[in-house]
């Protein structure tokens, strides 16, 4: 239940419409509580000699509160409802733009699926907390309230008869409670396990389908979906045991009231009216008693949902903006220095083990740098801390003499073109996904996908720079998903460019015209560059080389051959590659 203060701030700024919606309950209890009692003496009336119109009169005015108890009815659904759909609006709004802050740390543990769920399923059950949830505590609240002060005032002997089973029912409730909030959170993070699987696997279809991995697919989802249709089934016996001890409850509560109320007509001092009035506040009672059982359930749910969304919304960034962020007028692009101090990197999963060690280099404006090594060296990682993906366990990385935990992400990020390793397009036109982030500045699309050697095959077709991509850029071919992604990156036209073996999947001869092209048009932006391919980075300014997340050496191509070291070898075992590949 604690896990519900976190709402607070929602429900005290809709505050207003929610005072309106719980005064509307108020009147809607009053007016259907105040009805029985012409109900009552219309029935009396008819005991002894009565005019039609006397009837009559109390039929209309028992019609009348039934009536204006359903218009206030009317006005707390659309009052206290319609609130709801405002908060799960501003929840929706406020987890998607927590989502954004959050750093890639994060995202390295936590899969896409496991958020969906907790941004549509746990949302909705907070959603029926916040309406249906808040509509009927409250209903039930005042429903007790008003129909137990009038039957106290027909007879207290009469209530006390009737309340004997609220002792058990308090009871039901606590036991039956616990039991719902276990089994709801269960459920939940069952329904993110399925949720998780099944982004996994239609993202990963291809591969599933080229191991001949379907039916072992199919048996894991089944085995998760035979355990979330368990664990609904056991929680609807819940439910239902619990409904079933209400139900009961409250229907034996009318054996006392009908004997003891009978003694009083026999008596004298009960009126057949009022046993009557008193039946429809006992009936009345009913929902209220019963609907105790759905409404917990519904907290239960809530309390899980809202548990597992806080686990998300207490998650703060490792990745911060600086204490005094820069003014729009400096939000512009820096020029293309940038140096690494004696930095040094460990994942926050192993702090234990460094992948970087000690690194320190400075590239001047302009400068076009290549990081190669082997396999596992922690090339990836350094240019990873280049955009601030990640910050460094020790040491600092500046950029135009400004170290950048000083700098507002914004400045860092239209400083630097980043193009990962991992190519991600958007389900949208190829423009809209070469043009996304540019804010109008930068170079041109059609220039910049010139740049990237991407102009041609793009026009050839049919709807040109117009054309759809499907997920991911399904119907483009690997190398021409990373050209777009290259050009995306040089359409803000960039001071400082990372490219993380961004050329894999194109041939030797494309590789070498796109560098080409980035060093003849793009002169002054400053070029840091992973690749395999000796043939591109022996024309770089300076090849920086790694090795087990050290720099083994540094220098120009031909200091390199000259040291004789591990960039020697490295490029003697690709001369052998292309001999052999030659001869085959």
């Amino acid at each position: 239940m604690k896990n519900l203060l976190a709402l607070r701030p929602y429900l005290f700024r809709y505050r207003k419409s929610l005072a309106a919606g719980i005064a509307c309950v108020i009147a809607t209890n009053f007016f259907a509580v105040a009805a029985p009692r012409y109900l009552g003496e219309a029935i009396d009336l008819m005991g002894k000699p009565f005019e039609m119109h006397e009837i009559l009169h109390k039929i209309g005015l028992y019609i009348l509160f039934a009536a204006l108890s359903g218009i206030m009815l009317y006005l707390v659904r659309q009052l206290i409802i319609v609130t709801s759909r405002h908060i799960e609006f501003d929840l929706k709004n406020d987890y998607y733009s927590h989502l954004q802050t959050l750093s890639t740390s994060f995202y390295d543990t936590t899969g896409s699926g496991e958020l969906i769920s907790r941004g549509t399923n746990d949302l909705n059950a907070i959603r029926d907390f916040l309406g249906p949830g808040i509509m009927y505590s409250i209903n039930t609240l005042f429903r007790l309230l008003f129909a137990i002060g009038a039957m106290l005032a027909i007879s207290p002997l009469l209530t006390l008869f009737a309340l004997l089973p609220a002792p058990f029912l308090s009871w039901s409730v606590y036991k039956r409670g616990v039991s719902l909030r276990f089994q709801s959170k269960k459920i939940q993070e069952n329904y993110a396990s399925i949720t998780n699987l099944v982004q996994e696997n239609i993202s990963g279809i291809r591969v599933v389908r080229n191991y001949n991995r379907e039916e072992w697919e199919t048996s894991r989802f089944e085995a998760l979906n035979q355990d979330y249709y368990d664990k609904n089934l056991r929680l609807g016996r819940i439910q239902a045991g619990f409904m079933a001890v209400l139900t009961a409850l409250t229907a034996l509560s009318l054996i006392p009231v009908i004997w003891a109320g009978g003694l009083g007509v026999m008596n004298g001092t009960m009126t057949i009216g009022d046993i009557a009035q008193f039946v429809v506040y006992v009936t009345m009672l009913s929902w209220p008693i019963i609907s105790i059982g759905w409404v917990t359930n519904i907290i239960q749910k809530a309390a899980a949902a809202q548990g597992r969304l806080d686990e998300i919304f207490n998650t703060k960034p490792d990745i911060v903006e600086p204490a005094s962020r820069q003014t729009s007028e400096t939000k512009k692009p820096l020029k293309g220095e940038l140096a690494f101090e004696h930095v040094s990197f460990a994942y926050p999963s192993q702090p234990e083990r460094e992948v970087l060690r000690d690194i320190s280099f400075t590239v001047e404006p302009g400068t076009k740098v290549a990081i190669v090594g082997a396999t596992g060296s922690g090339k990836s990682t350094l240019v990873n801390l280049i955009p601030r993906l990640y910050d460094p366990t020790s040491g600092r990385i500046t950029i135009a003499g400004q170290d950048i935990k000083s700098l507002s992400l914004g400045v860092i990020r239209r400083t630097i073109g980043f193009v990962p390793q991992s190519n991600f397009l958007f389900s949208d036109t190829i423009r809209n996904n070469i043009d996304f982030g540019s804010n109008g500045g930068g170079i041109d699309v059609i220039e910049a996908s010139r740049i990237a050697m991407l102009h041609d095959d793009v026009e050839d077709f049919p709807d040109g720079f117009d054309t759809m991509l499907g997920e991911k850029g399904i119907n483009l071919s690997g190398g021409q998903k990373q050209r777009a992604c290259i050009a995306r990156a040089l359409r803000w036209h960039p001071s400082i460019l990372v490219l993380d073996d961004a050329l894999s999947a194109v041939d030797t001869a494309t590789e070498a015209s796109i560098f080409d092209g980035l060093l003849k048009k793009l002169p002054e932006t400053t070029i840091v560059l992973i690749s395999h391919r000796i043939s591109t980075v022996r024309n770089c300014d300076r090849i920086i080389v790694l090795h087990d997340g050290a720099i083994a050496e540094s220098g120009t191509h031909e200091e390199l051959l000259q040291n004789g070291r591990y960039y020697a070898d490295l490029y003697m075992q690709q001369m052998l590659e292309e001999e052999i590949s030659a001869l085959s």
